[in-house]
């Protein structure tokens, strides 16, 4: 009975002791735990929508930029048009020059030599052989000059080409590829976590990168049509050099030769475009600043306006705003 009654008395001090503790932690003062649910969604979901945008607007650049870093308009003469055999746009050309167009151009030329040696043989009398002979020698080294650019015609065309694509390198070097825009730096609603605002601006983003699509379809179709077309006018380039020969045929030649320079030069006007939209982008953003814009630079100017004037600070209590 006594070790059963010692048993209780332990087990209820026990009890006692626990109870005791518990009370004690109850009332010791403790900060209570803060959780913001609905403020950490939003974070969360506001950080998702930011990302997004800016994943759209750094894609839009880059799908701008690759028109001229890495396409047509900065590839060389022989690789505008490539394929997936071994033959290519380039070599097509070529052949049809080399074997149908080359052949035309000489027989032009030599049909120019014949008109331009009758022409000399008529003003021939028996008293002025020598002024004729002297023209005749200037007749064939005119020939053997012309002939000459005939026969590298197609050479001559991928050289034009290639000092255009100097200016559009320079342009590229100039520009550079272009840059994704951070959203912080471009919109003043994007600063803070509004959903509305970020939603907005995603809508914003999604409208400009079906535009962006757009003019790069466009782009790439010019592109295309611009290299097709130099490989045609080079290709076909010995008929209109053969024509420079004449007096009333060299406008042909001198038209041929603008229009293929104008075409070369309207690779540096498109890569001008793709590089001016992504600015244009960024510059027209609600909460862009203007360059050279320095909120501070009046009150600094003002202030040395003071120091180096002080005639109208003793004469005037304050300066104008």
């Amino acid at each position: 009975m006594r070790a059963l009654e010692s048993r209780r008395r332990r087990a209820f001090a026990v009890s006692a002791a626990t109870a005791f503790a518990l009370c004690a932690l109850l009332l010791v003062p403790a900060q209570p735990a803060y959780a913001d649910i609905a403020g950490d969604v939003n974070e969360w979901l506001c950080g998702l929508l930011r990302d997004c945008c800016n994943w759209m607007f750094k894609a839009q650049t880059g799908v701008l930029g690759s028109i001229g870093a890495n396409g047509i308009l900065s590839a060389d003469f022989a690789h505008m048009l490539t394929s997936s055999s071994d033959l290519t746009m380039h070599d097509v050309a070529r052949g049809v020059w080399q074997v149908a167009i080359l052949p035309i151009g000489c027989g032009v030329l030599g049909l120019v030599f014949t008109l331009k040696l009758i022409e000399i043989s008529q003003r021939m009398d028996g008293s002025q052989s020598l002024p004729g002979v002297k023209e005749v020698v200037f007749l064939l080294v005119f020939f053997a000059v012309f002939l000459f650019l005939i026969q590298n015609s197609f050479d001559l065309m991928a050289s034009i080409y290639e000092v255009c694509g100097l200016a559009i390198d320079r342009v590229e070097a100039l520009f550079g590829a272009g840059g994704a825009l951070d959203l912080p730096e471009v919109s003043v609603v994007t600063t803070d976590d509004d959903i509305p605002s970020l939603i907005a601006m995603l809508v914003v983003s999604l409208i400009s990168w079906v535009v962006v699509l757009a003019a790069y379809v466009v782009a790439l179709v010019v592109c295309w049509a611009r290299a097709l077309q130099l490989y045609i006018m080079a290709a076909f380039a010995p008929i209109p050099l053969a024509f420079l020969g004449m007096d009333a045929t060299r406008q042909i030649g001198l038209g041929y030769l603008k229009s293929f320079g104008a075409v070369c030069i309207a690779g540096v006007i498109i890569l001008g475009a793709a590089h001016i939209v992504p600015g244009s982008c960024s510059a027209g953003s609600p909460g862009a600043k203007p360059p050279g814009r320095d909120p501070g630079r009046r009150d600094r100017e003002r202030a040395h306006l003071r120091a180096a004037v002080p005639g109208p600070c003793a004469c005037c209590s304050s300066w104008p705003s």
